[in-house]
């Protein structure tokens, strides 16, 4: 089959799975898995500030895993060399490894999407108790919605693909499902994961140029 012709069967298949069939179908398929990652999240957040009410914090832990993979060249240094410049490419590298890991996941009976799912739930959880105790729970609000409505969903959405792969693969082994995967569901999937990716995406753009700003503006006399 030449790549015309293709080309040609994938446009007609499009035509009739329109995209905004396949994303409502993909959400239909994926929305209980997302909420399940949802929950390993929030558990995540009550360990973090349980953590935090028995006197340990991982502020620290955290300042030490930023640092180890920031890569600082002149360009990104300031006139003091102390200075690093947060920019939007910074933080889509920083989240884009846990977002694909959270899918691939499924290849480890999805015990790698849980850790990830519990591990950023008690960093989120520790931190932000942590420090609201000390400047003010608003002000941590200011500094976590205004990209955290789309990046955490972009990250639940990711575990929840990798859950469901798993779910799949199960179904196929027990022989409830004829085949692990479709060219339908890989299309509606791939468009669900596309979604959230360009969530992450915006998300990475408002932390590096909004957040701040935002915070800023409310509460000017923490800055």
């Amino acid at each position: 089959m030449n790549d015309g012709s293709r080309r040609a069967r994938f446009g007609a298949f499009v035509r009739e799975y329109t995209v905004r069939e396949a994303l409502t179908d993909a959400w239909d398929e994926h929305r209980g898995y997302v909420g399940f990652a949802t929950a390993l999240f929030l558990v995540g957040v009550i360990i973090g500030i349980a953590l935090v009410l028995a006197g340990y914090n991982l502020i620290e832990f955290m300042l030490e895993l930023l640092d180890e993979e920031l890569v600082v060249d002149e360009e990104m240094m300031g006139e003091g060399g102390q200075e690093i410049e947060l920019s939007a490419q910074f933080f889509v590298l920083q989240n884009t490894p846990p977002f694909v890991l959270s899918i691939l996941g499924a290849v480890t009976i999805g015990l790698l999407t849980v850790a990830i799912m519990v591990f950023n739930g008690v960093l989120v959880g520790n931190i932000a108790y942590a420090i609201g105790q000390e400047t003010g729970f608003g002000l941590i609000l200011a500094l976590l919605l205004p990209h955290g409505i789309f990046e955490l969903p972009a990250l639940f959405i990711a575990a929840g693909v990798g859950f469901r792969l798993l779910h799949r693969f199960v179904q196929r082994v027990r022989g409830t499902r004829e085949a692990f995967v479709t060219k339908p569901y890989l299309y509606r999937t791939g468009i669900l994961v596309l979604l959230g990716y360009c969530m992450l995406l915006l998300a990475a753009f408002i932390e590096a140029y909004v957040t701040i700003a935002v915070a800023e503006l409310l509460f000017p006399s923490e800055f």
